[in-house]
């Protein structure tokens, strides 16, 4: 009976992981964007970027209701990204209303 709960659980819980975790990677994707559209004058920083790959199990989204200045933030995004040649950044985003207003790489 254990068994039973265990995988129905399983069964109509795995939607809603997935879609988190596809919520999420869609947030970095806006938040990446957002960082190319800031490089476009910087070829360089650009290339750089696009080598670059998210670590999906590094994604933390926070989301809180404060405020940065005069500016509201409704969540905080952090993930790791990797390239094959350099070492591993951290992406930090600020979001309001899931669109990216702040992006930061290092």
């Amino acid at each position: 009976m254990v068994k039973i709960f265990s995988l129905l659980f399983c069964i109509l819980a795995f939607p809603v992981f997935a879609q988190t975790a596809s919520t999420e990677l869609t947030l970095v994707q806006r938040c990446l964007d957002e960082a190319k559209k800031e490089l476009k004058e910087n070829p360089e920083g650009l290339t750089a970027l696009n080598a670059l790959k998210i670590v999906p199990d590094s994604v933390q989204v926070e989301r809180y209701d404060r405020k940065i200045g005069r500016q509201h933030i409704a969540t905080q995004l952090t993930a790791t990204l990797r390239s094959a040649t350099k070492p591993s950044v951290m992406l930090l985003c600020l979001l309001e209303e899931d669109k990216p207003l702040f992006t930061f790489i290092r």
